[in-house]
């Protein structure tokens, strides 16, 4: 009986130690996903910091101004765009007129007029030659603009489409335009692939728009040319996230983002 007594206090001493060890490992698991969790949480605050107050910005319509020097090429019409005209002395003509395939609009007395490849300043100039002083002065608007686009792709409201080129615009005034981007973008990461560059190749531009907006740096706004494919990555919390099971990544995806 004596030693029944002694492996019973042997084996109750044993699994003493045992639960003591899992205690100790169960505690050390929670301390580094505490520790990871912490982390992650941290990050996803910087994250949405930036997020923040470039989203403010950006809806308050802040011009940061275009990069010093630089001056844009006015917008050269093409098939597809709708022209607005307007006649001094021949009022019943003013209206639309869209720009068909071969680059002509179809005008009174004149027919087909082409257009394509011009600016609205040099289409003006050519009718009021062409038509002389019975028509008075011409003024040319681009009424709706569907010769060019940019593309955009990855985390932009609305999600990845293209857009219609509108002439001189800085890549401020486009995020303004397309409603701004989704609060998974990564701001300070925005590439411009621009397809045929100075040297007749394909450009990649980088553009950190935390630092243009907050801190002003002009030189990084660039104007957008026609065809430029505007690609805004995902933050990598964001994918970090999405790898992660449910019950954690619910702590990274809080409920105080911005509205949009």
């Amino acid at each position: 009986m004596r030693l029944a007594r002694g492996s019973v206090k042997q084996d109750n001493a044993f699994a003493d130690n045992n639960d003591m060890a899992n205690c100790i490992e169960s505690s050390v698991r929670c301390s580094r996903h505490a520790w990871l969790v912490c982390a992650l949480l941290l990050a996803v605050g910087c994250a949405t910091s930036d997020y923040t107050r470039v989203h403010t910005a950006l809806s308050r319509g802040e011009d940061i101004g275009p990069p010093f020097g630089e001056h844009p090429t006015d917008y050269r019409v093409g098939p597809g765009d709708v022209l607005a005209l307007r006649f001094r002395q021949c009022p019943d003509w003013n209206g639309t007129y869209r720009v068909l395939p071969h680059g002509c609009i179809v005008l009174p007395k004149l027919g087909a007029f082409p257009v394509s490849g011009r600016t609205p300043d040099e289409i003006a100039t050519l009718l009021r030659e062409a038509y002389g002083d019975a028509v008075g002065s011409v003024l040319v608007q681009v009424h709706q603009y569907d010769s060019q686009h940019v593309y955009l792709l990855g985390e932009v409201q609305g999600g990845p489409r293209a857009v219609p080129y509108q002439g001189p615009e800085t890549i401020v005034q486009l995020i303004q335009r397309i409603g701004g981007l989704t609060p998974d973008a990564d701001p300070s990461a925005i590439r411009v692939h621009r397809p045929f560059g100075r040297q007749g190749e394909e450009e990649i531009l980088h553009v950190n728009l935390v630092t243009l907006i907050l801190e002003k740096d002009r030189r990084q706004n660039i104007y957008i040319q026609p065809y430029d494919r505007v690609v805004v990555p995902r933050h990598a919390w964001a994918r970090l996230r999405d790898c992660l099971p449910k019950s954690w990544a619910q702590f990274l995806n809080p409920a105080t983002k911005p509205d949009r």
